[in-house]
């Protein structure tokens, strides 16, 4: 199977086919617009009387700089249509495709079961995966069965669920479906469907025009017998038609690259589930269901290319059908599948434990705790970028479940998710804790700080490893503040940190994961970076990111210097002469977070190296912490790689330093 590498490589060469094979299909319709256009303006009503095509199609004596001027209009028009789409749809996000659709919210503090439900399978997928939680909507409206993921990027992904899909599907067939999504979200194919939605508007805003150029021409010629209403019908009909024609043949394009990512899909999540048999048992509700994946939605069309089952109804013609047979698409899951679907699909009964289980705030297993500098073994974190795994998906509600039950409570509201994070940051030494502790009570929402006083306790006794899962199960909530509430937060955590002077590693991590996750939500986009695309222009980065991990690692110069080599190992002999150690002073964490900043505009070649030498960096040891690990979490947020938690805790070893004071992000 592809890792994610492998993912992002071909939907960066389907992103470039997909532009070639649209600028095809604009060139064409341009084209032939702009020659049809021309041709019925050169029309000579005298010339049939002399026995002659009354078109002059003498293409030797056409006005050929007339001709290009009319392509330039419609290519300006079509630019202008797909231009529009893009806008709005990176305005508005996954969250504006879902309301577009009918969607509604799921607050993450739901008490209804099949919500909690799905939101649990969601919540242990993406600790699971690596990916941010996503903010998830249900489709009320919509009794078949389908799902879909949409957004620009995994910061602003959302899942949306149908209620057939909520109701009718048990557990795992919940589980492969969502796996399915979450499948399209970690190989990037949201960012390819929401270019095909914006390309395939830009062609379809010449039918549009066509469609208002005949009624206003019709009308016109109703009311005068001149030939301007006759010119506008002929020119508005062929705007119709090729238009239109234009449109069908970027359905067919999105038709064939749909198909074959949703075969991919379905392989990756039976790899990530090892569970084949409940993807197919979805699918097979489907057929056997009265209402299949059938979307109702005025919209629905538009982005039927993003759906788990075909949303709309069959095509006469198989090559317009944005998914596989869904035959075809079981007999791959289960073999021995004879083609016969279920005669009566009823609702799922609800389990009375699962439901308790679901809604009760109490819980959490009780687990030995652990001490801050935990090992983890370095093979299974390697093994573990870019690849997620049936084990990772164990440990998804098993880090889930260890966290104490009032916390995980309220991590699943703005009230209680704000608490967490506030108790995450508290020192431990007494002088700076009552500094911060002052700050709160006199800044904090009263709520916040009510819930922030129930939950200290719990918070001061977490396990480290359960820290950032923690953070990362607060993020939907979060998402959910209003922009001054964002606000108010977003100046407390920095308080909070800046409270003795420094910030360490921890803090650091916590505030950059959750930054960079809020961001897409609260914040606009900043000022895009120059693309990188040669290890020469990043050799300044590189060299301060692998420096800073390998002596944040190690005790001395020395060895972090020998680290820093084994690392340079992941690159050639030729790259390897672009980068140097840099020493503290020229490396500290905020040159690191600059780094960062610039390396996430690196192809994904660069990001891949960089990625597997951060790692030999911290592990040059054959072993590392859980706060290097949340250093390497750092670096692979930044460059937008997702890597599960960690997978084995063994003994401990003595404490390494914290970060230099004086730092600062």
């Amino acid at each position: 199977m592809r890792d994610f590498f492998e993912h992002q490589q071909v939907a960066r060469r389907n992103s470039i086919l997909l532009g070639l094979y649209f600028l095809a299909a604009v060139a064409l319709v341009v084209s032939l617009v702009s020659v049809t256009i021309y041709v019925m303006f050169s029309f000579e009503p005298t010339r049939i009387y002399d026995s002659a095509t009354p078109f002059n199609l003498n293409g030797s004596t056409w006005n050929y700089s007339a001709i290009g001027k009319i392509a330039g209009v419609i290519l300006f028009l079509i630019c202008c249509g797909t231009l529009y789409k893009y806008i709005r749809l990176r305005s508005g996000g996954g969250g504006m495709i879902a309301e577009m659709l009918g969607g509604r919210v799921i607050y993450p503090d739901t008490d209804d079961f099949h919500e909690r439900r799905l939101l649990n399978i969601i919540e242990e997928m993406a600790i699971a995966s690596g990916v941010t939680v996503p903010s998830v909507y249900l489709l009320a409206e919509e009794r078949g069965i389908n799902a879909f993921a949409a957004g620009f990027s995994q910061e602003d992904a959302v899942l949306g669920v149908t209620w057939g899909a909520l109701h009718y599907l048990n557990r795992e067939e919940l589980q492969g479906v969502i796996a399915h999504e979450f499948s399209h979200i970690l190989s990037g194919d949201m960012l390819i469907n929401i270019r095909l939605q914006g390309l395939l508007h830009g062609i379809l805003v010449l039918g549009l025009l066509g469609q208002t150029i005949l009624r206003g021409a019709a009308h016109s010629s109703s009311r005068s017998r001149g030939g301007a209403g006759a010119a506008g019908i002929g020119i508005g009909l062929v705007l119709f038609i090729l238009g239109y024609a234009g449109v069908l043949a970027g359905r067919l394009l999105k038709s064939a690259i749909a198909r074959q990512r949703e075969f991919l899909a379905d392989a990756s999540a039976v790899q990530f589930t090892r569970n084949p048999l409940g993807l197919a048992g979805a699918l097979k509700k489907i057929g056997g269901l009265d209402n299949g994946s059938r979307m109702r939605s005025p919209h629905a069309a538009d982005i039927s290319h993003m759906y788990f089952g075909n949303g709309m109804a069959e095509s006469w013609f198989s090559a317009f059908s944005t998914h596989p047979p869904l035959q075809e698409r079981i007999k791959r899951l289960d073999p021995v599948f004879q083609g016969s679907f279920p005669e009566r699909i009823e609702p799922v009964a609800i389990d009375r434990e699962e439901a308790l289980a679901y809604v009760s705030a109490a819980g959490g297993l009780p687990r030995e705790h652990a001490a801050p500098d935990s090992l983890v073994s370095g093979e299974d974190l390697r093994k573990a970028v870019g690849t997620p795994n049936p084990a990772q998906l164990d440990l998804g509600p098993e880090l889930i479940e260890s966290v104490p039950g009032a916390l995980l409570s309220a991590a699943r509201n703005g009230f209680g998710a704000r608490a967490v994070i506030y108790g995450l940051l508290l020192d431990r030494v007494k002088e700076v804790r009552q500094r911060q502790l002052a700050a709160l009570k006199r800044d904090a929402d009263p709520q916040v700080w009510q819930e922030f006083c129930r939950l200290l306790p719990d918070i001061d006794e977490l396990q480290p490893e359960l820290r950032l899962p923690l953070v990362d199960l607060t993020i939907p909530a979060l998402k959910t503040l209003s922009l001054p509430q964002y606000r108010i937060f977003r100046n407390n955590i920095r308080e909070l940190m800046e409270s003795d002077g420094r910030i360490d590693l921890f803090e650091y991590a916590l505030h950059y994961v959750l930054l960079k996750h809020l961001r897409a939500r609260f914040i606009q986009a900043g000022k895009k970076l120059v693309p990188v695309n040669s290890m020469a222009a990043a050799q300044d980065e590189i060299s301060c990111v692998l420096s800073l991990l390998a002596r944040y690692g190690h005790d001395d110069d020395e060895a972090a210097r020998k680290a820093m080599m084994r690392a340079l190992r992941q690159f050639d002999e030729r790259q390897r002469k672009y980068f140097n150690y840099q020493p503290a002073p020229l490396c500290t964490l905020k040159e690191f977070d600059q780094a960062l900043q610039r390396l996430n505009a690196a192809s994904i070649d660069i990001k891949q190296k960089v990625l597997a030498a951060a790692l030999e960096c911290i592990i040059w040891d054959s072993r590392i912490t859980v706060r290097e690990a949340e250093l390497f979490r750092i670096v692979t947020e930044a460059l937008e790689c997702p890597v599960p938690p960690w997978l084995t805790l063994t003994e401990t070893k003595p404490q390494r330093p914290n970060a230099p004071e004086g730092m600062r992000p």
